[in-house]
């Protein structure tokens, strides 16, 4: 049977912060790393402006919608990939700006099949409604994050989700029983923290510090995971973003 190996990367690359700082490791990590299929979250123009330029292969969704351009995006290498279709759905977060779920179906071209790509930036755990209530919104968010992928995938197709989920713990629970696996569980690998870089982060000193992981990639199981890591990648002395990337190698059949 034939199959294809694609290379998948989810990365928050930190909106705006330290741009002048960082943006030549960015640059530089797109071009070691060149993904097939890259999901963003805190993009903005200035950083999809430098995206577009290091990554001439590759296309993306293109959209009114200013989350497009403010939030999210997905790009693909188009020798491999066609664009289908796209959305952006409304999964409880939307009061964080134009934060949603977003998704491309892609047709894989060497297979003729297609394939669903999705992510999401979920609420962030120092938010203050939380602080103040002590309840999780992720819980909900990732709730209908499921429903929204059950509804949008088909019975046969690849589906991946990935994203800054800002939780170790509730949502890769809730899509690993919904049969959508982490690249590190279905490898049997302990996931490495991805959040904060440091001294990129540039966290004051004295400040509490978070050190877990919250950025996840899933597949459902149509997608067999050959390798899953965090790249820990630095030039001279910045990191990217505040956060590390998660990459990993799928096959397709």
């Amino acid at each position: 049977m034939h199959a294809l190996r694609i290379s998948v990367v989810t990365y928050n690359i930190w909106a705006d912060h330290r741009w002048d700082f960082r943006r030549k490791a960015l640059q530089r990590f797109l071009e070691v790393f060149d993904p097939d299929v890259l999901c963003l979250q805190e993009l903005r123009p200035v950083s999809r402006e430098l995206i577009d330029a290091v990554l001439p292969a590759h296309r993306r969704v293109h959209d009114g919608f200013s989350g497009w351009s403010g939030q999210s995006n997905i790009y693909w290498r188009h020798a491999l990939f066609d664009e289908i279709e796209h959305g952006a759905e409304d999964v409880g977060i939307a009061y964080e700006g134009d934060r949603r779920l977003f998704w491309a179906r892609l047709q894989v071209k060497a297979l003729g099949r297609p394939m669903l790509v999705a992510t999401a930036h979920l609420t962030h755990q120092r938010h203050p409604d939380e602080s103040a209530t002590g309840h999780s919104p992720r819980v909900g968010q990732t709730r209908r994050i499921v429903e929204e992928l059950q509804r949008l995938g088909n019975d046969s197709e690849p589906v991946f989700f990935m994203g800054d989920l800002n939780d170790p713990v509730h949502p890769p629970s809730l899509l690993h029983r919904a049969g959508y696996v982490s690249c590190f569980a279905a490898l049997g690998l302990q996931p490495p923290s991805t959040f904060k870089t440091y001294p990129t982060a540039n966290v004051p000193f004295g400040e509490p510090v978070m050190t877990q992981c919250v950025d996840w990639l899933v597949a459902n199981a149509h997608a067999r995971a050959l390798s899953a890591a965090v790249p820990q990648f630095f030039l001279e002395d910045a990191a990217p973003s505040d956060h590390w990337p998660v990459h990993a190698v799928y096959e397709l059949q």
